[in-house]
């Protein structure tokens, strides 16, 4: 069955809420209180796409030989739009790399887990070395007699 035609028992009844769809509006630069028929429009056009790109992705799932749709069957629908491919990929790697984040935390603590955040995304183990610091010398001044400023003399009109 094609997707209009499965539509059909919904059309009339809004399928996002006007509070999701005011945010969608506003965030890309309609005026504040959005028009009704405005947002009824959005949500129609919102509510087709969706149902339109599942229903080819569920085309592709068939003709692989699954119930199930996949995110690559969603891909793969997609893959006529590269604009519609690369925000999919660039969504999904900023949710891979929350996820990577979360992982650095124990739940059950504040502390961290086996060494600090950057060494954790560097790569690094956490080891005795990473810990150890590098003792200062001369090249490790202040910036500001780098600069030449030397001693403050407590005005700030050099600034």
């Amino acid at each position: 069955m094609e997707p209009r035609a499965r539509i059909g028992k919904t059309r009339g009844q809004q399928s996002f809420s006007d509070g999701e769809l005011q945010h969608f509006l506003f965030a890309h630069g309609d005026s504040h209180p959005s028009l009704d028929p405005t947002k009824r429009v959005l949500d129609e056009i919102l509510t087709d796409f969706i149902t339109e790109i599942c229903f080819e992705a569920g085309r592709a799932a068939q003709v692989a030989g699954r119930q199930k749709t996949k995110l690559d069957d969603i891909k793969f629908a997609c893959r006529k739009n590269p604009q519609y491919l690369g925000k999919i990929e660039e969504i999904f790697s900023k949710k891979a790399d929350i996820d990577k984040t979360k992982k650095l935390f124990n739940e059950h603590d504040d502390k961290l887990t086996k060494g600090t955040v950057l060494e954790r995304a560097k790569g690094l183990d956490g080891g005795e070395d990473a810990m150890k610091e590098e003792p200062l010398g001369v090249a490790d001044d202040d910036i500001d007699f780098e600069m030449g400023g030397g001693k403050s003399n407590g005005s700030a009109t050099g600034r």
